[in-house]
């Protein structure tokens, strides 16, 4: 008999001792930070933090709820720059943090782009959201994923990505820039086509006064979208919880009326707006910028029929981007009254930004000056100083690892970025550590082995839906480092900028003698960086020589 006590004292130990485990490592889990990634698409930095004018002829911000919500309650990033800036390279940097060249998605279709491109490399199968998934993270898609994920508008893709629990993504290929009439593929099955489709031929728009109508007769995308991801915010219990909201916006969609589409109770409210006039817009000397550019532009400043396109397409993307607003309003609003808000990282981003009259560049992306490269970048979380600012470049390779970091997770793949975290707790920190450019839509000699005797893609030159011959493809590397911007062509031409002091990329230095140990410097980083690694990619350079003068 005691014995038999012996033992049943010993069970009843070892079964307190499991059940403490266990409540251990559920109160591990439960304490383990959620992360809301919301990041628009083509969205510059002249439509994020600045005001529109509506009819009442008051000015208003064009983002109030992202301002307040998020700028004043995190921290920004000032200078966060997308360093590939086109659409799938962008997005694929950010899911794995590795560079354009490492992860090999390098166009936005054919053999080494978009969508097929994702599933022949190693990201189909090794990137943030498997890795968080290992990690006993709950993880959900919303929106844009891959150019040509599905048919231009069919067949849909029925394909949902390893690592993804929820699957709540933009079918085809055209569903990626339209805000009515898309489908969407919910966990591997293929929804009809959602709202009006023919709306620029008959005007059939949701109704005035959604989304608060009811989602049953709301099927505008940027709402559809915002509220999904509300309602698997309520949903999601206590398990720790990633979730990607991609919006269209302000992306333009791919049948007329120009630029993209407003929510209805948005329709023409910035239209009392000014066109943009961003520094270095309609540049006046443009005979220091590369040849190819000179030739793509027109010999004289832009017309005045241009300038009025533009300013169409710019009060549009306003409009449209409040809506975008109000699903940060109300995403920020459902993590609150599920008391999930306080142990979630949220983040608001783009994927490149857009040009906007800069340099006479009316509209597209993919060139290395800061209008498509610099996009806005907000982190507000557990341990960061609201309303705090960041000068440290960084760039979009550095969310994942950042994520895995703050998630305790284990990236199987080596990462070309690192954390962010040392910035927001130190946000007068600085590091010499440079950032890659790049961009190469055909093929190229610029990046190590990059293939350039393959026979070229006959798709490798287009561009975007938003793309144009205003804003040229053309290969080039370049390095982000210091003071300094850098610029080698495929061509041989070169840019050299000095941003501190010009930072709307004006003059470029690379032929003025007096920079030659700048340039000789720059050339020896960018050798170094643009066949990098891992590691390689995060070393620090040297010390850099100081402009002329100072």
């Amino acid at each position: 008999m005691m014995r038999r006590a012996i033992v049943a004292l010993l069970a009843a130990a070892c079964l307190a001792l499991s059940a403490a485990g266990l409540l251990a490592t559920g109160a591990s889990a439960a304490t383990k930070p959620s992360f809301v990634v919301i990041q628009t698409d083509d969205q510059p930095m002249n439509e994020y933090d600045r005001r529109f004018r509506n009819l009442y002829d008051n000015w208003r911000p064009i983002m109030p709820k992202t301002m307040k919500l998020m700028r004043d309650k995190g921290i920004t990033f000032t200078q966060y720059i997308t360093p590939f800036p086109l659409c799938a390279p962008s997005r694929a940097t950010l899911l794995s943090g590795r560079y354009a060249q490492n992860h090999g998605v390098i166009r936005i279709g054919g053999d080494r782009g978009g969508w097929k491109a994702w599933q022949n490399n190693q990201i189909m199968h090794e990137n943030l959201a498997v890795w968080l998934e290992r990690a006993g993270y709950r993880t959900m898609h919303f929106g844009k994923f891959m150019n040509n994920y599905g048919g231009p508008d069919s067949p849909a893709e029925t394909i949902v990505p390893p690592g993804w629990d929820d699957w709540i993504t933009d079918a085809t290929d055209n569903s990626t820039r339209e805000f009515y009439g898309y489908q969407q593929n919910i966990d591997g099955q293929i929804t009809p086509r959602l709202g009006w489709p023919y709306y620029d031929q008959q005007g059939g728009r949701d109704p005035e006064g959604c989304p608060w109508l009811g989602v049953e007769v709301c099927n505008y995308h940027t709402d559809s979208m915002s509220m999904q991801a509300e309602d698997a915010i309520r949903n999601s219990g206590n398990k720790p919880f990633y979730i990607q909201i991609d919006y269209h916006t302000p992306h333009g969609d791919s049948r007329p009326p120009i630029g993209p589409e407003p929510a209805p109770r948005h329709y023409d409210t910035a239209l009392k707006t000014p066109g943009p006039r961003p520094p270095g817009f309609n540049e006046r000397d443009m005979s220091d910028k590369p040849k190819f550019l000179q030739q793509a532009i027109a010999d004289s400043p832009l017309g005045g029929q241009e300038i009025k396109q533009l300013a169409t397409e710019y009060r549009k993307s306003v409009e449209a981007l409040r809506s975008v607003d109000d699903g940060v309003g109300g995403i920020i609003k459902a993590l609150r009254e599920t008391g999930r808000l306080s142990n979630t990282y949220v983040i608001f981003t783009s994927d490149n930004g857009f040009f906007t009259g800069q340099h006479r560049i009316t509209r597209g992306k993919l060139l290395p000056y800061d209008p498509a490269l610099r996009v806005p970048f907000v982190i507000r979380g557990p341990g960061i100083k609201p309303g705090t600012k960041s000068y440290e470049p960084v760039a979009n390779q550095d969310v994942a690892p950042t994520i895995v970091r703050l998630a305790g997770a284990r990236a199987a793949l080596t990462i070309d970025g690192r954390s962010m975290k040392r910035f927001w707790l130190d946000p007068k920190r600085r590091s010499r550590r440079p950032i890659l450019l790049s961009s190469y839509t055909s093929i190229t000699r610029l990046i190590p082995g990059d293939y350039p005797d393959e026979p070229a893609d006959a798709t490798a030159g287009n561009g975007d839906a938003s793309a144009s011959v205003k804003s040229p493809n053309q290969n080039y590397v370049g390095i982000r480092l210091g003071p300094y911007k850098y610029i080698r062509y495929e061509n041989g031409e070169k840019e050299l900028y000095v941003l501190k002091d010009d930072p709307a990329e004006l003059e470029n230095r690379a032929s003025d003698w007096r920079y030659w140990r700048i340039v000789r410097y720059l050339d020896r980083q960018l050798e170094v960086l643009r066949g990098c690694k891992g590691q390689t990619c995060r070393n620090w350079a040297p010390r850099w020589p100081q402009p002329p003068g100072d």
